[in-house]
């Protein structure tokens, strides 16, 4: 069915249910990424507040269940460095009337628009991360310097115990989600104190990484000395039945990862904690469960 504005009304099958319905004003295109483009969006509500949205469309409509398996992941070993990411419905009327002063979003939008039988679209919606900057990887200044302390047989100082176990802790999830392609984070400060955030997340559980990257993260991992407390008792928890429960969960059409990936990230969480018992024989486990 048409929709006067080029959409098509389709059915998402093997969609994840979204979460809730949200109403957004003023939406804009970043500019970047056109083939899932990011948006940024006022959220209505008290109080009104930007988050970025990414619309599902037509030519991949479930475009969104990489970043929501790795966000799934990260709470479930409780990590935070992951902002709240959900999939909600946004009614067609209010995204299109929302681009009206954005015509390049609009077109990007207008033809390939994914639209179900309730009138509403599927959108993964992303919080924000206050006073976030966006770095690249291989060349961030913050990264080289908790990678050394990372690396480091020396005390991490206490301002920088955030930042060097965030980085770790990065390290750790895109290694258990053959993430290996990671090209930028987003860094919440410029104090000494800031820590790192991963927000493209798109790359996650991919069926066939990149093996060159994947071994140099691996690479990175066996170099460091210290892991968080947290992460790795939460990690030994992590069984298959865990694992299933947070990305399998409910029917067939609502699993974020197939089971492939899944009993390979298994695999990985076995050879990361195989790693740890080994460094902690060779220098203590409380040297190696070094941060909280």
């Amino acid at each position: 069915m048409a929709l006067g504005l080029g959409a098509t009304w389709v059915p998402l099958l093997g969609s994840a249910a979204a979460d809730e319905t949200l109403h957004v004003s003023d939406l804009r295109w970043t500019g970047l990424k056109p083939s899932f483009p990011p948006f940024r969006a006022r959220l209505a509500g008290a109080p009104s507040r930007e988050v970025e949205v990414r619309v599902a469309t037509r030519s991949d409509p479930v475009r969104y269940r990489p970043f929501l398996a790795f966000y799934e992941l990260a709470v479930s070993l409780g990590s935070k460095l992951v902002p709240r990411t959900r999939l909600a419905s946004l009614p067609l009327p209010e995204i299109l009337g929302a681009l009206r002063r954005d015509p390049a979003g609009l077109a990007l939008l207008r033809d390939d628009v994914a639209v179900q039988n309730d009138g509403t679209v599927s959108a993964l919606v992303i919080d924000p991360i206050p006073g976030g900057r966006e770095v690249e990887v291989a060349s961030s200044a913050e990264i080289r310097q908790w990678r050394a302390l990372a690396e480091g047989r020396q005390p991490v100082p206490p301002e920088r115990i955030s930042g060097v176990s965030g980085y770790v802790e990065a390290l750790v999830l895109d290694y258990l989600a053959a993430n290996a392609g990671r090209g930028v984070v987003t860094i919440d400060a410029d104090a000494p104190g800031a820590t790192v955030h991963l927000l493209e997340n798109g790359a996650a559980f991919a069926e066939r990484p990149d093996v060159a990257a994947f071994d140099a993260l691996l690479a990175q991992l066996r170099r460091v000395g210290r892991f968080s407390t947290r992460l790795i008792t939460k990690l030994r928890a992590l069984d298959r039945a865990a694992a299933e429960a947070t990305l399998h969960g409910g029917p067939f059409a609502r699993w974020l990862v197939s089971t492939r990936p899944l009993l390979e990230m298994l695999e990985r969480r076995g050879a990361i904690l195989s790693l740890v018992e080994a460094r902690a024989a060779e220098v203590g486990v409380h040297s190696v469960l070094g941060f909280p």
